[in-house]
Protein backbone atom coordinates (compact mmCIF):
# COMPACT_ATOMS: atom_id res chain seq x y z
CA UNK A 1 0.00 0.00 0.00
CA UNK A 2 1.06 3.31 -1.07
CA UNK A 3 -0.17 6.28 0.75
CA UNK A 4 0.90 10.14 -0.22
CA UNK A 5 0.99 12.64 2.55
CA UNK A 6 -1.40 14.41 0.91
CA UNK A 7 -3.62 11.54 0.77
CA UNK A 8 -3.45 11.51 4.76
CA UNK A 9 -6.62 13.79 6.28
CA UNK A 10 -7.88 13.32 9.31
CA UNK A 11 -11.72 14.07 9.66
CA UNK A 12 -13.34 15.62 13.22
CA UNK A 13 -16.49 14.81 14.58
CA UNK A 14 -19.00 15.83 16.69
CA UNK A 15 -20.99 12.97 18.39
CA UNK A 16 -24.77 13.45 19.57
CA UNK A 17 -23.75 13.26 23.35
CA UNK A 18 -21.11 15.87 22.79
CA UNK A 19 -18.03 14.14 22.51
CA UNK A 20 -15.64 14.14 19.22
CA UNK A 21 -14.15 11.43 17.46
CA UNK A 22 -11.13 12.19 14.84
CA UNK A 23 -10.99 9.23 12.42
CA UNK A 24 -7.81 9.35 9.72
CA UNK A 25 -8.28 6.04 7.30
CA UNK A 26 -5.36 6.48 5.32
CA UNK A 27 -3.51 5.17 8.04
CA UNK A 28 -5.88 3.64 10.23
CA UNK A 29 -5.94 5.92 12.91
CA UNK A 30 -9.05 6.62 14.85
CA UNK A 31 -9.46 8.30 19.07
CA UNK A 32 -12.26 9.82 20.51
CA UNK A 33 -12.61 12.36 23.85
CA UNK A 34 -14.76 13.62 26.19
CA UNK A 35 -14.30 17.08 24.16
CA UNK A 36 -12.33 18.70 21.11
CA UNK A 37 -8.61 19.15 23.23
CA UNK A 38 -9.21 15.68 24.76
CA UNK A 39 -9.77 14.09 21.27
CA UNK A 40 -7.04 15.88 19.51
CA UNK A 41 -4.75 14.59 22.98
CA UNK A 42 -5.02 11.27 21.84
CA UNK A 43 -5.28 11.21 18.21
CA UNK A 44 -1.57 12.47 18.65
CA UNK A 45 -0.86 10.00 20.58
CA UNK A 46 -2.23 6.88 18.58
CA UNK A 47 -0.50 8.42 15.35
CA UNK A 48 2.53 8.79 17.04
CA UNK A 49 2.47 5.29 18.59
CA UNK A 50 1.38 4.11 15.20
CA UNK A 51 4.54 5.35 13.19
CA UNK A 52 6.46 3.98 15.81
CA UNK A 53 5.34 0.42 15.18
CA UNK A 54 5.70 1.54 11.49
CA UNK A 55 9.49 2.59 11.84
CA UNK A 56 10.44 -0.50 13.83
CA UNK A 57 8.62 -3.00 11.45
CA UNK A 58 10.30 -1.23 8.48
CA UNK A 59 14.24 -1.40 10.33
CA UNK A 60 13.38 -5.29 11.31
CA UNK A 61 12.75 -5.82 7.85
CA UNK A 62 15.80 -4.19 6.95
CA UNK A 63 18.04 -6.10 9.60
CA UNK A 64 16.65 -9.38 8.71
CA UNK A 65 17.75 -9.24 5.03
Amino acid sequence: MSVKMKDVKAKVIKEDDGTYSIACSALGVYSTGKNLQDAKKRYLKAVKLHLAVLHDKATEDIITV
